[in-house]
């Protein structure tokens, strides 16, 4: 075998090793105190309760859990881990072994050297060379970081550590029961009231252990439950918002649901009566955006008032629709008859305010009277439309008197006669009878009807009749007081009455009903253009008519007393 193909075989094997490299394992400690979960042994077991979940009005239920808290005492060990490290010979080194070696194989196997060695120095030589080249290769560097095997092992002991657990547990006394107390700010709403683990839970549902009606529309405090078990006591604090949802309930008779906050007859969607229950969404200044159907929608605050529910109620809500009708769909307001003809010397005042706001609910039917009334005095009683004067949401004295100075200058002689018709919110105050305003965007004012009335008495008329629908919101009664205003009209003109819808003290009901009929005015307005419709003229008669249906009416809807008056000469005819 020649010198090249060996040295050719040398230099391939230094080339393969150069290549492959080799890989080392060893163990390496990692952690002097590593814990040993194979041995412990548990030193104390102490207990608690725990609020376990969020309360919402869909979900009013909260639980208390028991739990146990485990303390472990644990030994610590040395640890140690499993690595492998790859090493790759160094190229300088095994090039420097493979030289020398290269020259001592040469100089074994040549046979060009001057003396040819012999086989003793053979060895030698290739002896030598080889061990060089393995020397090189003992010379070597790591190739990256060690790998982990993912074996470990834990050797000699080094300590302890005490460590907790918490877990689930079961009551440790059969024998005791859980108390649990509810308050709601000072208000003691359950005390010391014994319940049961299921489980190791106690689950309370609020929605049925708590009276929602007891809560204000702004609750400023929240709900305090507090639960006790054997020594173990814990509480939770909810917002009365996150047990219950707030809905609200139509107080007034009637009350217009609308499509945008503001009085306006156009935005009108339907009415809804007494009774009413919508869903609240929120309060923007007067007005309770509610939910009707899947649509936001808007009532007046001053109709009505809110309460807190249970979430299931909204499924339940009682709606008591009125529809809103044009008019002339009613049956005062169709058929009109032609009572009088046309009379020169006849005139008709409608004084009315039914637009308010803010500590005033909107009178919902007292534009429609106002309409009613005047096609009564145009269309039965003979009034021309030039001598047919209206007031329609005044607002002051000012006000008032134009209507006045109007009637004065349409009076051509002693032969005039005049009907006046006023409708609205009524005071009392000193003994003197206001008008309220219509406030809508204004300040409140007061109208004194003292004065006003005064000033009628001074009119030299043939015939002065005032009909006043008086809606008086104190529930107070004051004796005499109309009595005392009427005498200002009626001690200068015997041929003058005056009659009231209610006494001081009583309302001015609206004749519309849900289980019954809806009429869609006031019970008086109502009642009085019934009479007139039947030709009835006389004071006497229309007060007859009044005072069989008004009472009766007002106590079947609503059961309160309403009680028309009337004060002056009973045998006189309107606007005769």
């Amino acid at each position: 075998m020649g010198l090249n193909f060996r040295l050719t075989i040398v230099y391939l094997s230094l080339a393969l090793l150069l290549i492959q490299g080799c890989s080392v394992t060893s163990w390496t400690v990692v952690d002097d105190g590593a814990t040993d979960t194979s041995d412990f042994e548990i030193i104390d077991t102490r207990y608690y309760l725990e609020e376990g979940n969020n309360v919402s009005p869909e979900q009013p239920v909260i639980n208390f859990k028991i739990k146990a808290v485990n303390y472990y005492e644990y030994t610590q060990r040395v640890k140690a881990e499993r690595y492998i490290q790859q090493y790759r010979p160094r190229l300088g080194y095994v090039m420097l072994g493979a030289a020398a070696a290269g020259i001592s194989y040469y100089a074994a196997f040549s046979d060009q050297l001057l003396s040819e060695p012999t086989n003793p120095q053979r060895y030698a030589l290739v002896g030598a060379g080889t061990m060089l080249t393995g020397l090189s290769f003992l010379n070597m560097k790591p190739i990256d970081e060690p790998s982990p095997t993912g074996e470990s092992k834990l050797l000699r002991r080094t300590g302890t550590i005490v460590d907790a657990d918490t877990s689930d547990a079961r009551p440790y006394d059969e024998s005791i029961q859980p108390m649990m107390s509810i308050n709601y700010g000072d208000t003691v709403l359950t005390r010391n009231e014994a319940r049961s683990f299921n489980n190791g839970s106690i689950s309370i549902n609020l929605a049925d252990e708590i009276d929602a009606s007891i809560f204000p529309e702004n609750p400023s405090d929240s709900i305090f439950i507090e639960i006790r078990y054997d020594s173990l006591t814990t509480s939770k604090e909810v917002q009365v918002s996150s047990v219950f949802e707030q809905f609200v309930i139509v107080d007034a008779q009637i009350t217009a649901l609308r499509n945008e906050p503001e009085i306006d007859n156009n935005n009108v969607l339907t009415d809804l009566a007494a009774g009413s229950q919508l869903e609240f969404l929120e309060k923007v200044g007067d007005w309770y955006k509610v939910l009707y159907g899947l649509s936001e929608t808007w009532v007046s605050a001053n109709d009505v008032r809110t309460v807190w529910r249970p979430s299931a109620f909204a499924s339940d809500l009682s709606v008591i629709t009125i529809p809103n009708v044009p008019f002339g769909s009613v049956d005062v307001e169709q058929n009109i008859p032609e009572i009088l003809q046309v009379n020169r010397n006849s005139t008709a005042v409608i004084i009315s305010n039914s637009q308010y706001e803010g500590d005033y609910t909107e009178r919902i039917y007292g534009d429609r009277d106002a309409e009613l009334m005047e096609a009564y005095f145009t269309q039965a009683l003979g009034v021309r439309q030039s001598n047919m004067l209206k007031a329609i949401d005044i607002n002051s004295m000012l006000d008032l008197n134009r209507t006045y100075s109007r009637l004065a200058n349409n009076i051509q002689d002693s032969l005039h006669s005049a009907a006046i018709y006023i409708n609205g919110y009524a005071e009392i105050e000193d003994s003197t009878v206001f008008l309220i305003g219509s406030n809508l965007g204004r300040e409140i004012n007061k109208l004194n009807l003292n004065t006003y009335f005064s000033q009628l008495a001074e009119l030299d008329l043939h015939s002065l009749t005032i009909i006043a629908d008086l809606d008086f919101i104190e529930n107070q009664s004051y004796e005499g007081v109309l009595i005392r205003l009427a005498d200002s009209v009626i001690s200068n003109n015997i041929n003058s009455a005056v009659l009231f819808s209610s006494q001081p003290g009583q309302r001015s009901g609206i004749y519309s009903s849900s289980f019954g009929d809806q009429n869609r005015h006031s019970i008086f307005t109502y009642f009085l253009a019934d009479a007139l419709k039947q030709n009835k003229l006389l004071v006497r008669e229309l007060f007859d008519h009044l005072e069989r249906n008004v009472s009766f009416t007002s106590r079947s809807i609503y059961d309160l007393p309403q009680t028309p008056l009337l004060f002056g000469n009973p045998e006189i005819e309107l606007l005769r």
